[in-house]
């Protein structure tokens, strides 16, 4: 059940769940719960762009089980702590580090990825961890031959994974997060 007109959560998820069987109910949220001694029954219904009940649009529901997830955040607290240049950028779900194309941050050698710089789907995490090792490790002077071709490799393939309509939010709020040279 997701209270939005679409998915709001990583598509891979809803995509297993699919292939369970459990079906997706979009623009709907919870209405009632019974049980005696535990969850028996629950009845959602439809909402309108308020977020009210459409009236008539009730299913009830055999359920034992009720889950809730209320959005997530990035995790930024320690880099706070460290003195790194935070924004709010709401298309990346809260405050993250400012940081360059190599996901370092403007404090040190301190690099990110993953929920820490912004939430999106664990691919990109995985692949932002990659570019931020990487950088990090040449940084610190660690050899590696084939430092441009990798570096390269893994931003045109992050890139790649975002070029899709449902990334057009995430695109906008990384370019708010991007430190370039000769920009504020």
């Amino acid at each position: 059940m997701e209270a939005l007109p679409r998915i709001g959560g990583y598509l891979v998820h809803a995509s297993k769940i699919r292939r369970l069987g459990v079906p997706i109910y979009t623009s709907h949220t919870l209405k009632e719960v019974y049980g005696t001694d535990c969850v028996e029954k629950a009845v959602i219904s439809e909402i309108n762009q308020n977020f009210e009940f459409i009236p008539g649009t009730e299913k009830e529901l055999e359920v034992d089980t009720i889950c809730l997830a209320v959005g997530l955040s990035p995790l930024s607290d320690l880099l706070w702590q460290a003195g790194c240049q935070m924004k709010y950028i709401p298309e990346l779900c809260g405050y993250v580090a400012l940081r360059d194309d190599n996901m370092k941050t403007t404090k040190g050698n301190i690099y990110i990825a993953g929920d820490v710089a912004g939430i999106e789907e664990a691919s990109s995490a995985m692949l932002e961890g990659q570019i931020a090792g990487l950088n990090a490790a040449v940084s610190l002077e660690y050899k590696c031959d084939n430092y441009q071709e990798q570096d390269r490799k893994l931003k045109a393939e992050l890139k790649e994974l975002r070029d899709n309509p449902l990334s057009e939010e995430i695109k906008i709020g990384i370019e708010k997060a991007l430190i370039r040279e000769g920009r504020d």
